[in-house]
């Protein structure tokens, strides 16, 4: 979904097809040409966008199961026995521990599946953990957009002592769209826009840049700075403090008002162990700032302005062939 500039290139003597799954540059920079889908989910209503759709991961089997039935041509294979008509199809997770609400001084552990396809002889597509869910419908080789969105779950007053009386928060869809540019083949500029509905009816928009570096032919170490800007209609549910609020918890009445919500850094590591085995690991860091970090529920008890996430995973890709698609 993600592409990098042209010229992706193999070693020379790399003509089979586990030496070019292996190769170092290209594996984790996307330049594959079709629309490849990349899911992720985003848990709570925690700070960063957290990825990977679970439902559609825990509903991968019975679709499967069902190309079964429809398909006797449907077939199982290893990454290094693909036809180019084939899919290649990567299953993963990780575990998380991400800020237990945003703002939070506290963090919860939570597991983050991880589902991605993309065709042979394509390099793996680049996926950082700020990314939301989307689709490229334009995609060059240098500039990709699409629709984009996220999911943030509800914030449940029961989550901490730090929330009581302030009620709990419900769901916030947000829809919208992405533009990732690949500046240089190393370097990759991602911007997304997203209208929210529900919870917070506002406007936010996530920038972030990652330079995707290998250090050898199994390890690409990627990251770079990230930034984030809501309006006020995109903070209020989830910063301001009512009267009737501020007269349950004891915090002051508080009005959030929209801006800059954060800023930070991000890194992750992916170590390749063969063209079937790879686990990956990531930080980052979010500082908040303006109208967040002035509010009660961040300055006050149990908030914090720093914010981070830590995460290690594993995926595993093999190939299908006899999809309809």
């Amino acid at each position: 979904m993600k592409n990098c500039h042209k010229g992706a290139r193999m070693r020379r003597g790399e003509d089979d097809k586990a030496a070019m799954w292996l190769r170092a540059p290209k594996n984790w920079i996307a330049r594959s040409r079709g629309p490849i889908i990349s899911v992720f989910w985003v848990l709570g209503a925690g700070m960063m966008p957290i990825r990977y759709l679970f439902c559609s991961l825990a509903a991968l089997p019975v679709v499967a199961l069902s190309f079964s039935a429809a398909a006797t041509d449907l077939g199982f294979h290893p990454v290094e026995q693909a036809a180019p008509s084939d899919w290649i199809m990567t299953l993963g997770a990780d575990a998380r521990a991400v800020p237990r609400y945003m703002g939070s001084n506290q963090w919860a552990m939570v597991p983050v599946p991880y589902f991605d396809r993309h065709r042979p002889g394509k390099p793996e597509p680049f996926h950082s953990p700020r990314d939301g869910t989307g689709v490229a419908l334009f995609d060059n080789g240098m500039v990709a957009m699409g629709p984009v969105g996220a999911l943030i779950w509800p914030r449940r007053q029961a989550a901490s002592p730090s929330l009581n009386g302030l009620g709990n928060v419900g769901y916030t869809l947000q829809v919208g769209g992405f533009v990732d540019y690949w500046t240089v083949e190393w370097l990759r500029v991602r911007v997304e826009a997203l209208q929210g509905f529900g919870a917070a009816n506002g406007v936010t928009a996530n920038f972030a840049a990652d330079g995707v570096i290998p250090l050898s032919p199994s390890l690409t170490l990627s990251g770079g700075p990230r930034a984030r800007v809501n309006t006020a209609a995109a903070e209020s549910a989830y910063f301001s403090i009512s009267q009737a609020q501020s007269i349950e918890s004891g915090l002051p009445v508080y009005n959030a008002g929209g801006g800059f919500q954060a800023v930070g850094v991000g890194t992750q590591a992916k170590y390749r162990f063969n063209p079937s085995w790879a686990t990956y690991s990531f930080i980052e860091y979010d500082k908040l700032l303006g109208a967040t970090a002035a509010s009660p529920i961040v300055s006050g008890p149990g908030g914090s302005a720093n914010q981070w996430t830590f995460g290690i995973g594993l995926t595993y890709s093999f190939a299908m062939s006899g999809l309809p698609f």
